[in-house]
């Protein structure tokens, strides 16, 4: 059975793992809409962030999180912080383009780094948080030893 600092530390690496793969297809479509279709940066961005939802929710939830029991009200959370991180987002990628004169493409990626931290604390702590009713057994002890991999 791993350890709770175990379970943390390759829950992390999944995050991180989904969450490329998450941003990689959302950044693709954020720069096709830019640059082939002519869409403004801005817009782009919220179409980028209404499909990531989808897609991020349903990846995180099978595999990052996947050992979480009871979670409650989990889309509706998850809509809740990536509209949090889509409002920082959207100031640091206006920031770094009017202020800086920088491409939209270069300043959206530099953009997601800084709200990708955000993002997986309020995940794990909050919108992927286990709910145990009061007869359940602790989540260290709910997890066996044999259970599948937490992966994509």
């Amino acid at each position: 059975m791993l350890s709770r600092h175990q379970r943390e530390i390759r829950r992390l690496v999944v995050f991180g793992m989904v969450g490329s793969l998450n941003t990689a297809i959302c950044y693709g479509l954020f720069a096709a809409l830019v640059h082939w279709l002519a869409w403004n940066y801005n817009m782009a961005l919220v179409a980028d962030y209404a499909f990531g939802a989808v897609l991020g929710y349903s990846l995180h939830r099978i595999a990052t999180f996947a050992d979480r029991k009871n979670v409650r009200l989990g889309f509706g959370k998850y809509a809740v912080t990536l509209i949090i991180a889509f409002l920082l987002n959207i100031a640091v990628l206006n920031l770094i383009v009017q202020r800086l004169q920088l491409d939209p493409l270069p300043a959206q990626a530099m953009s997601i780094m800084l709200v990708t931290l955000l993002s997986y604390t309020m995940q794990r702590f909050w919108v992927f948080r286990s709910h145990h009713h009061p007869q359940a057994v602790p989540e260290a002890e709910t997890e066996p030893a044999a259970q599948a991999p937490l992966a994509v």
